[in-house]
């Protein structure tokens, strides 16, 4: 795969954007229009596989036929030595995914509008012919004049073509944003499954949540989809509007056929917007400003902790010369009131906790060690004399009620302490871990693009944050998550990795039939039938006019399994009988389906398929076998015959 920083054909790669399960996105540049591009380059494990390369440049095809708003543009398909990508328009800004992790819902006017944006779009994928069939959150993107722009359109379906390619590696569709019909299986979806797809976004962005817990495994989530039944989104948001609800209720409904006709008629049964044109769905999240001076407290704090230095000075100096200390009337000001003299800003409890410390990283006592501190350095006697060996204590007493405990109130020298130590530096910011488990174990771990090991391990030193997580396995699918750290705490994540689904290729020549497990499978364009099966046992018929074939495979995880029959062929095979334990029979007869072809020792010219033969002799029982004829089959086929009862 390329790293940013590659050339390639042209496009200079800048950053990763995006990972899928076919293939990266890259923010690139094209050198030769200096114009900011998406690429899409293919993962090179899939790279050498047809159906994978032809499902690719089936969503490059899908996208550069919707040529509208809302969608994002394909401006080229491109193939090359190093790997095969198209090139297409780059939308700054973030995914309404990131959109809702952010806000947590929209409110109803802006969902109303992203609503009527993604109807839009989607109505006119329909009308171009095109399933999107992976619609989510991640799948939409906020553009800068905050517009929904639909993207990914890796599982799209071509529905002018019969280019149905249902096979992929991962997961065919998302569980959470998945139709009850395609639940059941990919091959049944048509435009009624995008509009339930919209349904559950437009839920999503109005109340915050989807309509189930999506926090179960897959199996979980899948049963709620076919057969829970969905609040209304006014329980969690009581501000929808009405009209609103009942349309995405519609959208919602486990029946196909009571979802409204298209994309269109739901966008008619929306409340029209009060302005004349559509306002923007989302102003993008603006940065915080950058700190480029002191705030109006901080300057405050600055001139309080100036200010107190330099009556300390003076005390110290006027003290050391012998020179009485000026005073101001009134009772001593309390350590609380001298706190209280810094205006608290956003962080005065910490000010209060911490005095030596506050925003502008100055000390606010002149760097003083409040435990060696004296009074008189910010609060002189009241007296204009000298001060004496013993000072009088009531002069030098702070108040009763207004002196914290702990507080200094010794006053033996009459002047000002020189500090002991340096101002102590700030704290180091405490750091979290992640402790990563998987099942099965062994999966590798990538914290935020980077590799880190493999499951079980813990990452130590993790400022706090929200970190990008994932864990991939070859015969598993891979997980993806994001991770809150705090300071001072260890997050726990221990998935399990679903089995990664095989490929089954099958076919049959002259055509025929392909059932898996019993249900018949459609053929893409070139006769085959395509598709991605759980690991385990399936039972795989074929049939054509020419024969019948039936065999158990037993799938491992991603693997993929190719076999076609070709019933035209014929395998040379032979045919002997024998007594129950005695000596072989001759002269025996030899019949296939019925027809007779021989006698024994027969030699065979069989047909590939299931076939039945029967030897038959005077005197002795008949036996019977259905034989799979296949090339390097066990040769001659040896039946034993029992004597007749007398």
């Amino acid at each position: 795969m390329p790293d940013p920083g590659d050339v390639l054909d042209g496009y200079r790669l800048n950053a990763v954007i995006g990972r899928g399960g076919m293939g990266t996105v890259y923010r690139a540049t094209d050198q030769a229009l200096e114009k900011t591009v998406a690429l899409k380059v293919i993962a090179p494990h899939l790279a050498d596989d047809p159906t994978f390369v032809r499902r690719f440049r089936e969503e490059a095809k899908a996208l550069a036929r919707l040529d509208a708003d809302g969608i994002v543009d394909v401006y080229t398909l491109r193939e090359t030595e190093e790997a095969l990508f198209f090139v297409m328009e780059h939308i700054e800004g973030p995914s309404l995914q990131t959109v809702l992790r952010r806000r947590g819902r929209l409110e109803p006017p802006q969902a109303l509008s992203l609503l009527r944006q993604v109807l839009t779009a989607v109505g006119h994928a329909h009308a171009s012919g095109v399933l999107h069939r992976d619609l989510k959150p991640s799948n939409i993107l906020i553009d800068a004049d905050g517009q929904a722009v639909i993207t990914d359109f890796g599982l799209a379906k071509i529905l002018a073509s019969d280019a149905d390619l249902t096979a992929t590696h991962d997961q065919l569709g998302t569980v959470a944003y998945m139709s009850p019909e395609q639940v059941k299986g990919l091959r049944n979806v048509d435009t009624a499954s995008d509009l339930f797809a919209v349904g559950l976004i437009a839920y999503e962005v109005l109340t915050g949540q989807l309509p189930f817990d999506r926090s179960g495994t897959d199996f979980v989530v899948q049963r709620a989809i076919v057969d829970a039944s969905f609040p209304p989104p006014s329980t969690y948001a009581p501000e929808v509007p009405p009209a609103v609800e009942q349309v995405v209720l519609d959208l919602l409904s486990k029946d196909p056929a009571a979802r409204p006709p298209d994309a269109q008629a739901a966008r008619t049964r929306l409340p029209i917007p009060q302005t004349a044109d559509e306002e923007p769905l989302l102003t993008p999240d603006t940065p915080p400003a950058p700190d480029v001076g002191f705030t109006a407290w901080q300057w405050a704090g600055l001139a309080a902790g100036t200010l107190l230095m330099l009556m300390g000075t003076y005390a110290g100096v006027r003290g050391t010369l012998g020179l009485p200390i000026l005073s101001t009337a009134g009772p001593a000001p309390s350590e609380t009131t001298r706190t209280a003299a810094t205006p608290a800003g956003p962080s005065s409890a910490e000010q209060k906790s911490t005095p030596e410390a506050n925003d502008t990283g100055l000390s606010s006592r002149t760097g003083q060690d409040p435990s060696t501190e004296t009074s008189s350095s910010v609060n002189p006697s009241s007296s204009d004399e000298a001060p004496s060996d013993e000072s009088d204590p009531s002069a030098a007493a702070p108040s009763e009620d207004s002196t914290p405990p702990g507080a200094s109130t010794d006053n033996t020298s009459g002047a000002t302490s020189a500090p002991d130590d340096e101002p102590s530096p700030p704290p180091e910011p405490a750091t979290g871990a992640i402790t990563v488990r998987s099942s099965p174990d062994g999966a590798t771990v990538r914290l935020n693009e980077q590799t880190i090991g493999r499951t079980p391990l813990t990452i130590d030193d993790l400022a706090p944050g929200t970190y990008r997580l994932l864990l991939d396995r070859n015969d598993h699918r891979a997980q993806e998550t994001t991770v809150p750290v705090a300071g001072n705490d260890t997050t726990v994540v221990s998935p399990t990795l679903p089995p990664r689904p095989a490929v089954v290729r099958l076919g049959a020549r002259p055509d025929g039939t392909v059932r898996i497990d019993g249900t018949p499978q459609a053929p893409t364009a070139d006769g085959l039938v395509v598709d991605s099966l759980s690991p385990g046992p399936h039972q795989i018929t074929i049939t054509s006019t020419l024969g019948r074939w039936a065999m158990e495979v037993t799938l491992d995880p991603g693997e993929t399994y190719e076999r076609t029959i070709d019933f035209t062929e014929r395998v040379e095979s032979a045919v002997t009988a024998r007594a129950t334990g005695g000596p072989p029979l001759p002269n025996a007869t030899v019949t296939v389906n019925g027809d007779t072809v021989g006698y024994t020792p027969q030699r065979l010219r069989l047909r590939v398929g299931e076939r039945t033969i029967r030897v038959m002799k005077d005197g002795y029982i008949p036996a019977e076998q259905t034989v799979r004829v296949e090339p390097g089959m066990e040769t001659p086929l040896v039946f034993e015959l029992a004597p007749e009862p007398e």
